[in-house]
C-alpha cells in the first residue's frame, strides 16, 4: 500500500504540472480553501437557526445521510472521470491497481454535488449536537462519509469488471433495471416514507446524537463498526479494481469488432452532422450511462419526494447543469481523432457548431422536460397558471444558460478525450470541477429567481427569465463569432484530435 500511495502522489504531482497556467492552480487552491471554510461554517450553523428550523433539520437528518450515501454510490457509476491521469497516457508506466483505486477515491470530492451534500451533513451534525460534543458527532459523520465514498468506488470498479464480458454486461444491466424497478414500485405504491423510516442511516444519526450527548457507548460502537466496514470495503475495492484491470476483452474491444450497418444518408449536411454527433454521444459508455441515469433519477427522486409545483421550478436548473456536464463543456471532443477529417470536409464551419448546439440542446432540454414531467405527476396538488408558466420558463432559461456556457467552454478551453473506456471523462478532473461550478451556480440562481415569480402573476416568470435568455443569446453569438476565426477553430481541432 505504501508503494501505491507513493504512485498516487507522483500522479498528482504530474497532474499539477499539467495545469495550463498559474491561474488554474490558484483557482484549485482557492476552491479547496473555500470548501474548507464553508464546511467550518456549516458545522457552526445550528447556533444561527430558529428553533423551528433547527427541529426540522434534526428531523430530516436520516434522509440527508441517506441522500449522501445514494449520491456516493451513483456518482462513480455515471460521472466517470475516476483517474488522476487518463489510462492511455500511462501505458508505459507500471501503475498499480491499488494506485488507480486510491486516485479515484481522492478525486471523489471534485464534484460540486458531493461538496454540497457534505455541507448539508455539516449543518445536520451541528443541529444534532447543539450544546454538546461537536467533535464526537463530526467524527462519526466523517467516518460515514468515508465509508459511503469507498463503497461507491468499490461498486463502480466491480461494475467495470463485470462489463468486460457479455454475460457480465447482462448481469449489470439486470441489476440496474431491478434497482430502477424497485424505486419506481416504492414511489408508485406510496411507501416512500415507510421505507425512509427504516433507513439504516437512522442508526448513524443516533450515534451522532449520542456522541454529542456524551453517550460514549453507543457512539463508540457505531463509529467502530463504520470504521471496520470501511476497512473491509476498501480491501474489497482494491481487489475489485485489480480484478477489473486484469479482465480481458475490454469494454472498447467488442464495440470495435462488431459489424455496423451503414446508415442511410441524410437529406442535408446539417442533419448528417447531427446524426454523427448523436452517434458519438451514444457510443461512449460513460456518456451513455450518465445520460440514462440523468433521464431517470431526478424525476424519480422528485416524484418520490412529492415536490410541490411551487418548488418544481428549481428542478430544471439542477438537471440542466448535470446534463451539460455530460459532454457540453467540451462538445468538440465528441469528434476525437476524426476532428481533423471533419474539418477538411467542404461544409461551412457554422454547420459544425450548429450541429453540436442542436445535439446539446436536445440532450439538456430532453432531460429537463422528462424530470419535470415525472415530478409533476406526483405533485401533491394541481398548479396555478403562474406556477406552470414558471416551470416552463425555468426549463427554457436554464437550458439556454447551460448551452451558452457549454459552447463558451468548448471553444475557449477544449480538451482531448477519447471516451472509449467505461470511466473516461469528457475533461480532466480539475476542469470538470470548475465547469460544474460554472454550470450549477447560474442555473440554480435562475431556477430560484424564476420559481419565485410563480407566486405572482402569470406574466412575471417569463419576464424574470428574459434576462438569462438575453445574456445566453449574447454569449452564444460571441462564441459563434470566435468559432468563425480560423486560428481559434484550428486550435480546437488540434487539441481534441491530438491533445
Amino acid at each position: 500500500m505504501t508503494g501505491a500511495a507513493t504512485q498516487v502522489l507522483a500522479l498528482l504531482a504530474l497532474r499539477w504540472q499539467m495545469a495550463r497556467g498559474p491561474g488554474v492552480r490558484l483557482a484549485v487552491c482557492l476552491a479547496g480553501l473555500g470548501a474548507g471554510w464553508l464546511l467550518m461554517l456549516s458545522l457552526q450553523a445550528a447556533g444561527a437557526l430558529e428553533p423551528a428550523a433547527l427541529e426540522t433539520a434534526a428531523a430530516l437528518a436520516p434522509e440527508a445521510f441517506l441522500g449522501f450515501a445514494i449520491l456516493a454510490l451513483i456518482a462513480p457509476l455515471t460521472a466517470a472521470g475516476g483517474e488522476v491521469v487518463p489510462p492511455e497516457q500511462l501505458v508505459a508506466f507500471p501503475v498499480r491497481p491499488q494506485a488507480q483505486f486510491l486516485g479515484a477515491l481522492m478525486l471523489a470530492p471534485l464534484n460540486l454535488v458531493w461538496v454540497v451534500q457534505l455541507l448539508v451533513l455539516g449543518v445536520e451534525v451541528s443541529s444534532l449536537t447543539l450544546g454538546g460534543n461537536l467533535a464526537a458527532g463530526a467524527l462519526t459523520a466523517a467516518v460515514f462519509v468515508l465509508f459511503a465514498t469507498v463503497l461507491g468506488q468499490a461498486l463502480a470498479w466491480t461494475v467495470v469488471g463485470l462489463r468486460e464480458t457479455r454475460a457480465g454486461r447482462r448481469v449489470a444491466l439486470l441489476a440496474g433495471a431491478a434497482v430502477v424497478a424497485t424505486a419506481l414500485a416504492v414511489v408508485h405504491s406510496g411507501a416512500g416514507q415507510a421505507t425512509l423510516d427504516h433507513a439504516p442511516t437512522r442508526l448513524v444519526v443516533r450515534a451522532v446524537v449520542a456522541g454529542g450527548a456524551g453517550d460514549l457507548g453507543t457512539w463508540a460502537g457505531v463509529s467502530a463498526a463504520l470504521l471496520l466496514a470501511t476497512a473491509v470495503v476498501a480491501l474489497t475495492g482494491l481487489r475489485a479494481c485489480a480484478w477489473a484491470l486484469r479482465r480481458t476483452g475490454g469494454t472498447g474491444a467488442p464495440g470495435d469488432a462488431r459489424d455496423l450497418r451503414r446508415r442511410r444518408p441524410r437529406p442535408s449536411a446539417l442533419r448528417e452532422l447531427v446524426a454523427l454527433d448523436r452517434a458519438s454521444v451514444w457510443r461512449a459508455p460513460a456518456l451513455r450511462r450518465g445520460g440514462l441515469v440523468l433521464a431517470l433519477l431526478p424525476g424519480v427522486a422528485a416524484a418520490g419526494a412529492r415536490v410541490p409545483w411551487s418548488s418544481l421550478a428549481v428542478l430544471p436548473g439542477l438537471v440542466a447543469a448535470g446534463s451539460g456536464l455530460l459532454f457540453g463543456i467540451n462538445a468538440f471532443a465528441l469528434d476525437g481523432s476524426g476532428a481533423t477529417w471533419l474539418a477538411s470536409l467542404p461544409v461551412p464551419p457554422a454547420l459544425v457548431v450548429r450541429a453540436k448546439l442542436l445535439v446539446l440542446t436536445e440532450t439538456v432540454l430532453g432531460a429537463v422536460v422528462l424530470a419535470a414531467t415525472t415530478g409533476a405527476l406526483r405533485a401533491p396538488a394541481g398548479p396555478t397558471t403562474a406556477e406552470l408558466v414558471a416551470v416552463v420558463a425555468a426549463a427554457l432559461a436554464c437550458t439556454a444558460v447551460v448551452v451558452a456556457t457549454g459552447l463558451h467552454l468548448s471553444v475557449a478551453a477544449p480538451h482531448r478525450a477519447d471516451l472509449r473506456g467505461p470511466r473516461d471523462a469528457i475533461a480532466p478532473p480539475g476542469a470538470l470541477a470548475v465547469a460544474s461550478v460554472r454550470l450549477s451556480l447560474p442555473t440554480a440562481l435562475t431556477g430560484l429567481l424564476v420559481g419565485a415569480g410563480g407566486a405572482g402573476p402569470w406574466w412575471l416568470p417569463p419576464l424574470l427569465a428574459a434576462g438569462p435568455l438575453a445574456l445566453s443569446a449574447v454569449s452564444l453569438r460571441t462564441s459563434l463569432g470566435r468559432w468563425e476565426d480560423p486560428v481559434v477553430r484550428g486550435r480546437v481541432v488540434q487539441v481534441v484530435a491530438n491533445g
